[in-house]
C-alpha cells in the first residue's frame, strides 16, 4: 500500500484515467499565421454561442457553441452535417479552440478529447485579445 491508502495498482489505474494529451496553446502570432496562410490539418473552432458572432466572426473559424450544443463533436458526420450544415472535423485534424475570454475553450477542449479528439489547441486570448491587437485587420491570404 502507498501512503495515500492506494494500492500500486489502484493508483495507475487512476493516473492512466487522469492522463489526456496537453494541449497545444496557441499565441496571437501564430492565429494571425493561421488565418492568412490556412492548414487543413487545423481548424478553428469558435464555441461563443451565435449572438456573440454579431460582434465578430474569425475568417476560416467554425462555429460549435459550448453553451447550445455541447455534443456536437459526438454526433455522428450525418447528424453534425444536417445540424451545422458543414461536414464533422475528422479526429485526425487538430482542433484550435477559443471563445470571448478563454474559459469555455478549455472546456470544449477537454470535451473534444472525451469525444476522441486527441490533437488539440487553445488560443486563451480568444477574441478579446484578437480584436486588441488588430486581429480584425487580418484576412485570409487569396
Amino acid at each position: 500500500m502507498l501512503r495515500s491508502g492506494l494500492s500500486a495498482s489502484r493508483c495507475a489505474v487512476f493516473s492512466r484515467n487522469l492522463s489526456t494529451k496537453v494541449p497545444r496553446v496557441y499565441q496571437f502570432e501564430d492565429i494571425k499565421s493561421l488565418i492568412r496562410n490556412p492548414d487543413h490539418h487545423k481548424v478553428l473552432v469558435d464555441v461563443r454561442e451565435p449572438g456573440e458572432l454579431q460582434q465578430y466572426a474569425m475568417p476560416t473559424a467554425i462555429n460549435l457553441p459550448l453553451k447550445s450544443a455541447p455534443g456536437a463533436l459526438s454526433l455522428t458526420s450525418e447528424d453534425f452535417q444536417e445540424v451545422f450544415g458543414l461536414p464533422k472535423p475528422p479526429t485526425d485534424r487538430e482542433l484550435i479552440f477559443f471563445c470571448a475570454a478563454g474559459i469555455r475553450a478549455k472546456a470544449a477542449e477537454e470535451l473534444a478529447q472525451s469525444y476522441g479528439y486527441n490533437n488539440t489547441g487553445i488560443y486563451p486570448g480568444s477574441i478579446n485579445e484578437w480584436l486588441a491587437k488588430g486581429g480584425d485587420k487580418v484576412k485570409p491570404e487569396t
